[in-house]
C-alpha cells in the first residue's frame, strides 16, 4: 500500500508539473509584421511547374526504354514500362547485379514490383524529384519552403529556420526524409537525410537508408527551375552521383491534387502489381495504362 501511495504522489506531482507549464501563445498580427524584409528578399516561385523528362529518375537522357511487346510503344502514366532502366549510377558491383537482375526479370516477364504503383506508398524522396503526373507547387517563406506534387498530393518540407537534423536514434527513416536548408542569394541549398530505403523509379534501382542528398535549387532563364543534385550512398555507391533535373513553368493554375485510393492496383500473390490494361489471366492484351 505504501508503494501505491508513493506512486500516486509521483503521478500527481507529474500532472501538476504539466499543468503548471505555461501555454504557448499563438502568433498574432500579420505575416508582414512577422517576416517583413525577410519575405521581400525571397524569390518568386509561385505557379505550376512540371518536371522535364518524367519519369526516369535521372532523366530521359539516361533512360533505356523498353516497349510493350504486345502493343507497340504503349505508355505508362507514372513511370517507364517494365524492363526499362537507366545508366550512370555509380553502383558497387554487388548492387549493380541486383539492379540488373530486376531489369532482366521485368523485361522477360513484363512485370515489375512497384509499391507506389500499387498505392502502397507514395513516391517519396528522392524518387519524386524524377517527377510524377501533374504539376508541382512551391510555397516559399523565410522559415520553410514547402513543395507539393499534385500526384498523390505528396508534400515535402524544407526547414530554413536554422534547425539541425534530428539524430537518427530519435528520427526513424521516413518516406520524405528530413530536409533542412539555407539561402545563398536566390539559390536554396538543401540537405536531406533519414530517407526510408526504396527505389529511384519504376525500373527498381535501389538505394539504402544511408542515402544523403544535397540540392541547389534555383530559377533559371527560360521559365525553368533547376535542381542540381548530389546523391551519396556509402552502402551502394562507389562515389557520389551528380545530376540535374529541370522543371518547366506551366502558368498559374489551381492545384487540386490527385490521390491513390482503395489500392487500385493490388499486389498478386507473387508480389507483382497489375500494371497493364487488358490483362487477363496473366496475358498482356492491351496497351499500358
Amino acid at each position: 500500500m505504501r508503494m501505491l501511495a508513493a506512486l500516486a504522489l509521483v503521478l500527481l506531482a507529474a500532472c501538476g508539473a504539466r499543468q503548471s507549464t505555461p501555454a504557448v501563445t499563438a502568433a498574432q498580427g500579420t505575416l508582414g509584421e512577422a517576416w517583413g524584409a525577410k519575405l521581400a528578399q525571397l524569390p518568386d516561385w509561385t505557379g505550376a511547374w512540371s518536371v522535364i523528362g518524367c519519369c526516369s529518375f535521372p532523366g530521359k537522357e539516361f533512360a533505356v526504354d523498353t516497349k510493350n511487346p504486345s502493343a507497340g510503344d504503349g505508355g505508362f502514366t507514372y513511370g517507364e514500362l517494365p524492363g526499362s532502366y537507366f545508366t550512370g549510377a555509380p553502383y558497387k558491383p554487388e548492387y549493380q547485379k541486383i539492379y540488373d537482375a530486376r531489369v532482366k526479370l521485368a523485361r522477360e516477364q513484363f512485370k515489375v514490383y512497384d509499391p507506389m504503383g500499387s498505392c502502397m506508398v507514395p513516391h517519396g524522396m528522392p524518387r519524386i524529384l524524377g517527377g510524377g503526373p501533374g504539376p508541382t507547387e512551391f510555397l516559399v517563406t523565410p522559415e520553410q519552403t514547402t513543395i507539393i506534387w499534385d500526384y498523390m498530393n505528396e508534400m515535402r518540407r524544407i526547414y530554413t529556420d536554422g534547425r539541425s537534423h534530428p539524430p537518427a536514434a530519435t528520427y526513424p527513416p521516413t518516406v520524405m526524409g528530413h530536409s533542412i536548408g539555407h539561402w545563398e542569394g536566390d539559390t536554396l541549398v538543401v540537405d536531406t537525410i533519414h530517407m526510408a530505403p526504396g527505389i529511384y523509379d519504376r525500373s527498381g534501382a535501389p538505394y539504402s537508408a544511408q542515402l544523403h542528398l544535397t540540392e541547389r535549387i534555383r530559377r533559371i532563364p527560360g521559365n525553368q527551375m533547376e535542381f542540381d543534385i548530389t546523391l551519396d550512398d556509402p552502402v551502394m555507391f562507389t562515389q557520389p552521383w551528380k545530376l540535374k533535373r529541370l522543371y518547366r513553368f506551366g502558368g498559374y493554375r489551381s492545384m487540386e491534387g490527385s490521390y491513390c485510393e482503395t489500392n487500385r492496383n493490388p499486389l498478386s500473390e507473387d508480389g507483382q502489381t497489375a500494371v497493364l490494361g487488358g490483362e487477363e489471366g496473366g496475358a498482356v492484351r492491351g496497351k499500358a495504362q
